[in-house]
């Protein structure tokens, strides 16, 4: 949510200071505002408190059982406090007996570590593949072609969009599951995306791109992008964060969400830098591309993402060693019959 929400507060900084301004003030302001925030983030970093794990790793149970007490909200010595600092020393204490990860344990390592951080990768780089990044980077070149000239104030509906959005979020990732959400998040986009693209390709322009544009074409695509960014927003945004947040075991967590992550950056450069060279040559019929990709993260999420609402890092484990790679469909039931 702190995201979007920044993500829109930049869009609205930048729309003030270009129309309310014509000479350096336009670019100065925005990047001004932004070394603002890294200075509170600084200063906020100061005054937070040392995070628990680091201070059981060099024996100060007493200022770690402070520390988790302070973030919960709850007394010294109260179960949620005890609970969780007997959680991080039982984990702590593993970790020092088995020596830490290497390489090699992200091929060999048990139960199918392998998987599930190749499962992260391709999580994280099919978030880039939704198509979301093609509507944020270039709506605004898209949106001048159907009528809409302003780029700043494109943003700022896309932003408002996403920010809305990510409420709706924080609902139904709990309440419907992670595979659900997912799953019904790739049906939402890829209808809107199929909506959007056939208008482009066949509709929006009655004789060829560039001349005269359909209006009453173009507020229909507009409404396809912005549902589209609902549906981003709701599931796949914050969804696979969650999903590969939950997905592997303390000893590796930091690591293999590390290299998930690497895969959404890698794709990220790539949809941007790439995508206004392939509009150029096939114009709206790039969202097919998109549409693909959705369709796939049906299938991908489907058969291969176990459901991990509920569950702690150590009951992961324990779905793993059930788990048959391309039947996550299966994971449930086998899971109650083997308990």
């Amino acid at each position: 949510m702190g995201t979007t929400l920044g993500i829109f507060m930049g869009y609205c900084v930048c729309y003030g200071s270009y129309h309310n301004y014509s000479d350096a003030r336009q670019w100065r302001i925005p990047v001004g505002l932004s070394f603002a925030w890294a200075i509170i983030s600084m200063f906020g970093t100061i005054l937070a408190p040392e995070s628990p794990r680091f201070l059981v790793q060099k024996g100060k149970i007493e200022m770690a059982k402070e520390s988790i007490a302070k973030i919960n909200r709850a007394q010294n010595n109260s179960t949620i406090v005890l609970d969780e600092l007997n959680n991080l020393m039982e984990a702590i204490e593993l970790e020092n007996q088995t020596g830490k990860p290497n390489w090699k344990e992200f091929f060999t390592g048990k139960p199918k570590i392998f998987f599930r951080v190749t499962m992260g990768v391709v999580l994280d780089s099919l978030q880039q593949l939704t198509g979301n990044t093609y509507f944020f980077y270039y709506a605004t070149s898209t949106f001048k072609s159907v009528g809409l000239t302003d780029g700043f104030m494109t943003s700022i509906i896309l932003g408002v969009d996403n920010f809305a959005s990510t409420f709706v979020a924080l609902y139904i990732i709990d309440h419907l599951g992670r595979r659900k959400t997912l799953m019904s998040g790739s049906a939402g986009m890829l209808a809107c995306m199929a909506a959007y693209s056939i208008l482009g390709v066949v509709a929006l322009y009655p004789k060829e791109y560039g001349v005269d544009p359909k209006k009453p074409i173009g507020d229909a695509m507009i409404f396809f992008c912005c549902l589209f960014i609902f549906f981003f927003a709701t599931t796949w945004g914050p969804g696979v964060y969650v999903i590969v947040g939950e997905s592997y075991p303390l000893r590796i967590r930091a690591d293999a969400i590390a290299i998930a992550t690497a895969g959404n950056w890698i794709w990220g450069f790539l949809i941007a830098f790439f995508t206004p060279i392939i509009t150029n040559v096939i114009h709206f019929a790039y969202g097919f591309v998109f549409v693909g990709t959705a369709a796939f993260e049906l299938v991908f999420v489907f058969t291969c993402v176990p459901e991990t609402k509920g569950m702690c890092l150590e009951d992961v484990d324990e779905l793993y060693e059930h788990f048959t790679p391309g039947l996550a469909f299966r994971t449930k039931q086998t899971a109650k019959n083997n308990t």
